[in-house]
C-alpha cells in the first residue's frame, strides 16, 4: 500500500526515536514517517515519549522536490 505524500514545495515530517535499554551497552535510533502534518507526527512523539526506555523523540522536517527519474 502506497503512502499519500504531499506536493511539490511542501514540507513533510518524520520522527527521529532514539532508545536505550539499560541491559546492554549501545542505543538505536529509528524513523516513523513520513507525515503530511506536523500533528500527526506531534501524535506519534507523544506516544513515545512515555515509554521509559525512549531516550528522545525528535521531529524533523523536509522540504519536498519532485523530479523526473531518468
Amino acid at each position: 500500500m502506497a503512502r499519500q505524500m504531499v506536493g511539490d514545495g511542501q514540507d513533510v515530517y518524520r520522527l527521529r526515536v532514539e532508545t536505550h535499554s539499560p541491559d546492554w551497552q549501545g542505543e538505536t535510533v529509528r524513523f516513523f514517517g513520513p507525515f503530511n502534518s506536523i500533528g500527526a507526527a506531534r501524535g506519534q512523539r507523544t506516544v513515545f515519549q512515555k515509554l521509559s526506555y525512549v531516550k528522545s523523540a525528535e521531529i524533523q522536517c523536509a522540504y519536498t522536490e519532485w523530479s523526473d527519474v531518468q
